[in-house]
């Protein structure tokens, strides 16, 4: 579905799980981009859609020469339903958000911050950046709670029962989630592991 921008951020803030796209090429996405967007560059989409999720909201936008339409019905055509893109451009998106700052995601939190605060944070970590790379291997990271500061985390699909969850978790994970949360405690892996149905390695 085509959506102008500011329906796009809104889609990037509010709905769960969403993965964001960005379509233009390796030196303009490392100059700047989306936080929390993963740069798939047009050209690499069809070979890489089976590492896409296909569960959760998929947002695609490109720089304004409309790659992000192609790229939808490619998706469309492919059996992905939960599309949205903006045929705008990467200016248009981030002149919105210079304009509209409540459309920016919570990306960092303290030990001194709410509950509440910590939870998107930590949500937004896992929709935006970890799910993503770990759907490639059919996993999920699910958040279960967060208690004073330590997290609670379930891993299911490939990540459930897999050799390499731990190393995943602890050397992967947490590391990036200490970058967001510094005051983490600890990572706490509550799968029962053992219950893995189609692990990705097995152990």
């Amino acid at each position: 579905m085509k959506v102008n921008t500011t329906d796009f951020l809104k889609h990037r803030k509010e709905s769960r799980p969403c993965f964001v796209f960005d379509l233009r090429g390796m030196d303009d996405f490392e100059k700047e981009h989306l936080m929390g967007a993963h740069n798939l560059p047009f050209e690499y989409l069809e070979s890489n859609l089976h590492r896409l999720p296909f569960n959760g909201e998929l947002l695609f936008y490109d720089g304004g020469e409309g790659l992000a339409e192609q790229a939808a019905k490619i998706l469309d055509d492919n059996g992905f339903t939960e599309i949205f893109f903006t045929a705008e451009g990467y200016e248009k998106v981030s002149q919105t958000l210079r304009e509209n700052p409540d459309f920016e995601l919570r990306m960092s939190c303290t030990g001194n911050d709410s509950l509440e605060v910590k939870m998107e944070v930590i949500q937004n970590l896992l929709d935006l950046e970890i799910n993503p790379m770990v759907a490639s291997h059919g996993g999920h990271f699910s958040l279960v709670g967060i208690e004073g500061n330590k997290v609670l985390v379930e891993l299911s699909g490939g990540c459930q029962g897999c050799g390499m969850a731990d190393m995943t978790l602890y050397e992967g994970v947490e590391t990036r989630m200490r970058e967001v949360f510094p005051d983490l405690e600890a990572l706490v892996d509550t799968t029962d592991h053992s219950q893995g149905e189609n692990p990705y390695h097995q152990p």
